[in-house]
């Protein structure tokens, strides 16, 4: 096998005699040599030599490509340079059980059948009432609380049971005495959309039996009679009274400017704050094409891997960059935190380290690159010095860096903590190395079988140099792209704890020269945006002129790691004790957007910031948007995730994306009080008119919208705001959009929250890690600027959409196929994407 592996690797220096090629591949290559007797004669074969060693046509290049894959799966197999799956960090997770043992009991509902995707229940206590009201300072700043209780009091006449919940409730062994104690929970009625008819009419009161609420809250509970529940309920109902009317602002606290934000707590040990961090980034002023890949490259670069494996000796193996072995034998230092600063003087913010650091210079030394190009080693080559690499910052991921030949690094990644998976994501720093050189970069544990680095998209590249003598930031790099299988397998019983079939690995392979030698350069999978960098963005919004008048920012909560998790409240807000003004903002609609529940999808943050930019503004259009909505903000659902350099899980190492049914109040704080806070406007009659959260996607192009249509008549509602984008946003394609409810789906936030609170606006906003392919930009990549003002069009659109009825392109005739009704018309369905939501 090997011997024929040799011949395929030399074949471009062979003649035209194909088949004393065969000859000597007999012995050896007998699957590549099969391979060529089946598919071709004799002729065609000379015909086939002839072309590959001329190097002419495509179709040749995949026949090359070919055989060696099927000689790649004759060689033995290669474990990853690693001693685990799991990642060297670990994260010691909470206990389940939530500390409060009344709050979120687990309901099952026994009403509907399995396959038809019945809602789950969303129970609250009265206590997490009266603390979600303190998220709305545009209501409570003007002590207005006759008014909400009144609205909170017709909710729960007509859709809420108040029941004690108690351990004993769960257990059907309740007493009169446990149940005059304890928090009332709140029960939301699921909202039937998309159900059944008969799923409909089970959860209708009228066919529900004597007493509905029994039915909604499931027959296996044992309810006290009517007259008992009431009796508590009007107790409760006084203290949560009493409560309401002694809140005051103080209580329900907002951050000003003065307010100076924790560093990010993170569970590895960072020694660095990240130059673009503490420099920033600026995007360049021209467009950057996507990437035109050689597939000839492709078939070169996959014979120097068949070659590596025949000839090891011709390798270097030193390993440069080791994190596992760094967490063994690193001391317990201080934590090199970023510390947010503002500062007066440049009226903006620094993020700075915690722990003094090198400093970065505008010009590097170039004494010591002249003594290693004019110095020869012992074999007369140049002695080119070894890379130097470094992850441990925010947002950082590289776990081992292994040089295999003088230009060439295999490096391999992280798995998000807590999970052997997600091999994605990757942000790293590298210096010593020396300019204008071709650099050769292997991420060799990618898990996906297919990547837009294959459709042109590149890595990025950030020169500390550049941007300290230029103010240049993050550009777009790399020669040579390749995605493709490799010899390396993941071990499956590790990851499931039984024997199976070991997972194949693909390598994302690169080529960088570096501008300037012994420069301190960082490369990423995508404009990376930290925790830090939200931080800055948002001080600096708040000591903007003026700026108390059109936000509040509050913290909705803490994440498991212990960071803030931020909530912004923007609309038009009226002078104090002003009544008619109140009455004014109480008739606003409210618009929920939310981003950043996969960490590594940094572009849903860029788009984010641009939404936040614009609201603020003093365009004519922002100024509407904030006098006709009330604005509710997370930008950034999973810090935890985003500070440790994870790809799409929280520390727990599960996908948050996926909890959004019945989200842990311990386990997933973000998730259960943005829920909260949805369920409170449900219960004051202020249902949001809209729910969107942004995600990036690694597989399509442009920027598109995943929304929920299971009937004809939700068809114009709908798809009217993607249609409008797709008239006003560059970069947004219609086309790309998909309207379906898959199963799959169900637990994430766009259907979950469609579901169970009736939002029927409720979307995902997907972003092209990559590029467009329609449009303004077809052709090029999308940059920092292209999604910032993709944020800026997303609330024009939701302008033209409020005052829209109906758009003309949108037709409502429900005497067409239902199919198209459905889906758009390029996609049946969602991509099984790892951002799709």
């Amino acid at each position: 096998m090997y011997k024929g592996t040799k011949y395929l690797i030399g074949l471009q220096n062979l003649d035209e005699k194909g088949s004393d090629y065969m000859e000597q591949c007999h012995a050896g290559g007998r699957v590549a040599k099969n391979y060529l007797a089946e598919r071709h004669t004799e002729r065609q074969k000379v015909n086939i030599t002839r072309c590959w060693v001329e190097g002419s046509g495509k179709a040749i290049d995949n026949l090359a490509l070919t055989c060696s894959q099927i000689i790649r799966k004759s060689m033995p197999k290669v474990c990853l340079p690693v001693p685990s799956l799991h990642g060297p960090v670990y994260f010691d997770e909470p206990s389940p059980e939530p500390s409060d043992p009344y709050l979120l009991q687990d309901y099952k509902d026994d009403g509907y059948e399995e396959e038809e995707d019945s809602p789950e229940e969303v129970p609250l206590t009265l206590t997490n009432v009266e603390e979600f009201l303190k998220f709305f300072p545009e209501l409570t700043d003007y002590q207005n609380r006759k008014l909400l209780l009144e609205q909170l009091a017709e909710y729960r006449k007509e859709y809420v049971t108040l029941v004690p919940q108690t351990p004993s409730n769960s257990q059907n062994e309740m007493s009169d005495e446990r149940s005059d104690t304890g928090p009332i929970s709140v029960i939301v009625k699921p909202v039937m959309n998309g159900g059944s008819p008969s799923a409909r009419s089970q959860c209708s009161p009228k066919s529900s039996g004597s007493d509905p609420l029994r039915k909604m809250n499931n027959c296996d509970h044992n309810l006290p009679p009517r007259s008992v529940t009431s009796k508590r309920s009007c107790r409760n109902m006084r203290s949560v009274t009493n409560s309401l009317n002694n809140m005051s602002l103080g209580e329900a606290p907002v951050l000003t400017a003065s307010y100076s934000p924790p560093p990010a707590k993170a569970v590895k040990h960072f020694v660095k704050v990240a130059a673009p961090d503490m420099y920033s980034h600026r995007p360049p002023h021209y467009l950057e094409q996507l990437y035109d890949p050689i597939q000839s490259v492709q078939r070169t670069l996959m014979l120097l891997d068949i070659a590596r494996a025949v000839h090891p000796e011709t390798l270097i193996n030193r390993v440069a960059y080791d994190q596992d072995e760094l967490v063994k034998t690193e001391e317990p230092t201080n934590h090199a935190l970023s510390n947010v600063k503002w500062d007066p003087a440049l009226r903006r913010c620094k993020i700075l380290p915690s722990i003094p650091q090198a400093r970065l210079a505008a010009d590097p030394p170039l004494d010591v690159l002249s003594q290693h190009m004019n110095e020869e080693n012992s074999a007369g080559t140049v002695n080119i010095p070894i890379l130097q690499f470094e992850s441990r910052h925010e947002c950082g991921n590289l776990r081992k860096a292994i040089q295999v030949r003088i230009f060439e690094y295999d490096l391999v990644l992280n798995s998000d903590i807590g999970s052997t998976r997600h091999h994605q994501w990757f942000y790293f720093e590298v210096h010593n190395m020396v300019a204008d050189f071709p650099y050769r970069f292997n991420i060799i544990n990618c898990e996906k079988s297919c990547s837009s680095f294959t459709q042109g998209m590149q890595p990025l590249l950030y020169s500390a140099h550049d941007a300290l003598s230029t103010g240049a930031g993050w550009q777009r790099c790399g020669k040579r792209i390749c995605y493709y299988k490799n010899n390396f397998v993941r071990k499956a019983a590790e990851d499931t704890g039984r024997a199976s079939a070991a997972q194949n690995m693909y390598t994302l392979t690169f080529t960088i020269c570096f501008p300037h030698s012994h420069d301190t350069c960082y490369i990423a999978y995508h404009y990376p945006f930290s925790y830090s960098s939200l931080q800055a963005h948002l001080l600096e919004v708040q000591h903007l002129h003026g700026i108390n008048a059109v936000l509040r920012r509050q913290t909705l909560c803490m994440s498991v790691g212990g960071n803030p998790v931020d909530l912004l409240t923007i609309t038009q807000f009226p002078p104090p004790h002003n009544k008619t003004a109140f009455n004014n903002i109480n008739d606003r609609e409210y618009v929920v957007l939310s981003a950043r529940v996969h960490p590594g999808e940094s572009n849903a943050s860029w788009i984010m910031k641009g939404v936040i930019n614009f609201l603020i503004s003093d365009h004519d259009k922002a100024q509407q948007l904030r006098n006709k909505f009330v604005f509710k903000i997370i930008p950034m659902l999973n810090p935890d995730g985003v500070i440790n350099g994870s790809h799409r899980c929280s520390l727990l190492g599960l996908d948050m994306n996926r909890q959004w049914i019945n989200p842990h109040p311990n386990l997933y704080p973000s998730l259960y009080n943005t829920k909260g806070l949805i369920q409170v406007l449900v219960a004051l009659g202020k249902r949001p008119v809209l729910y969107c959260d942004f995600h990036g996607h690694s597989r399509k192009k442009n920027v598109f919208m995943y929304g929920n249509i299971t009937q004809p008549s939700d068809n114009s509602t709908v798809k009217l705001l993607p249609t409008i984008l797709d008239i006003h946003a560059p970069a947004f394609s219609f086309s790309n959009c998909c309207f379906t409810v898959e199963k799959s789906r169900e637990s994430t936030a766009r259907v979950a929250l469609w579901r169970q609170f009736g939002i029927t606006r409720s979307y995902t906003l997907e972003s092209s890690y990559c590029g467009a392919d329609q449009g303004l930009y077809k052709g090029c990549q999308l940059g920092t600027q292209h999604l910032e003002e993709m944020g800026a069009k997303f609330c024009e659109g939701l302008l033209i959409m409020s005052s829209a009825d109906r758009p003309c392109c949108i037709s409502d005739d429900t005497d067409d196929d239902e199919d198209s009704y459905f889906s758009s018309d390029s996609d049946d369905s969602e991509d099984d994407d790892d951002s799709s939501a």
